[in-house]
């Protein structure tokens, strides 16, 4: 290489050295715009809403989540508020409407308010995707369960008590996905069926259960679990596609099913795998949702969280903000026709 080449470089190198300045010093000044956005939350109190009342696997997911993330953020305290009803949609509706501060967050039961939503359910007063969505804690299936005592072992069974009697399942109230569950068995199964609603939570669906006051109930599989050891209720099939290693003697719904309710049973799946979310109201400044997000990220990679987690024997599958964002978009805007017009049947629309 001769020595105007070598020039032509340097000069060339020198060039950049504006832009790349330039470039270093946004990057700066966006990392420092970040820092006060956080700093906003420092002395703060927010407020984590769980739209269930305490006891059961929202609340005790709530609580996890708030014990660790409080500290992530730099809050002087993240309290927990249960505001139960109408299956989770009053305090769905309300932080929708709420200050998009921050400091209001909400544990959402994101598949129920999904299919309300897709299916017009009354009293949806909230569009999901439009939500600030911060993460998803869990994302685990949903079992089908019945009675430790009460005679369902199968699939003729369930027929058998059918062609009897009504059907007796059970459902914490209209806005839930339980009541969907509900809905779907019906259909599936054919069942001549009485939806029993107005528990406050799965806890005290699975107490009349096992008093042999209904006969079917659908949870997450951290309820189901926690069910078995109380002996309270027994697993029948996951409803799913797919079984899961924690119950591995449980088949999934999709093989004891007739092939034509298959779509029904896919679709679903995919809208339960959106699980348990945090989100804010909608309309969170950018920066201060990012500081949300990364406390929350913090939180559920976390030795203090795992180890919670190990111990209540709730599992956490974590997705980031913007992962739960994409993921809910794709369901409310996707979904297969056959499945929103079920979900339309089932609300009375």
């Amino acid at each position: 290489m001769n020595k105007p080449d070598i020039f032509r470089k340097v000069g060339a190198w020198r060039l950049l050295v504006l832009p790349l300045a330039a470039i270093a010093t946004a990057t700066a000044g966006e990392a420092v715009a970040q820092d006060n956005a956080c700093d906003f939350f420092k002395s703060k109190t927010v407020e984590l809403v769980v739209p269930f009342e305490p006891g059961g696997g929202f609340d005790i997911y709530g609580r996890m989540v708030a014990k660790f993330m409080g500290d992530e953020l730099g809050v002087s305290h993240m309290i927990v508020r249960n505001q139960p009803g109408a299956g989770g949609l009053l305090a769905t509706n309300q932080t929708w409407k709420a200050k998009p501060d921050g400091l209001r967050i909400q544990l959402m039961s994101t598949s129920g308010m999904i299919t309300a939503e897709v299916g017009g359910a009354e009293g949806v007063g909230f569009k999901s995707g439009e939500f600030s969505w911060i993460g998803r804690v869990t994302g685990e299936p949903d079992i089908v369960a019945t009675s430790p005592e009460g005679g369902v072992e199968d699939v003729d069974a369930l027929a058998r008590i059918s062609a009897e009697r009504k059907v007796r399942i059970g459902s914490s109230g209209v806005g839930d996905i339980d009541y969907v569950e509900a809905e779907l068995l019906k259909i599936i199964f054919d069942l001549n069926s009485d939806i029993i609603t107005g528990f406050s939570g799965a806890p005290e669906v699975y107490t009349s259960l096992a008093r042999g006051e209904l006969d079917l109930f659908t949870s997450s599989l951290s309820g189901a679990v926690v069910a078995v050891k109380a002996e309270s209720g027994k697993p029948l099939w996951v409803f799913d596609t797919e079984g899961t290693d924690v119950m591995p003697d449980v088949r999934p719904l999709s093989e004891v099913i007739d092939p034509q309710f298959l779509p029904l049973v896919e679709a679903h799946s995919n809208v339960i795998a959106a699980g348990r979310a945090l989100a804010a109201p909608p309309g969170v400044d950018e920066a201060r949702l990012t500081c949300l997000r990364d406390a929350f990220d913090r939180t559920m990679a976390g030795e203090g969280l795992m180890e919670e987690s190990r111990k209540l024997n709730r599992p956490v599958q974590p997705l980031t903000g913007a992962e739960i964002d994409e993921m809910i978009s794709s369901v409310t805007e996707g979904a297969p026709q056959v499945y929103v017009d079920l979900l339309k049947q089932t609300y009375g629309q």
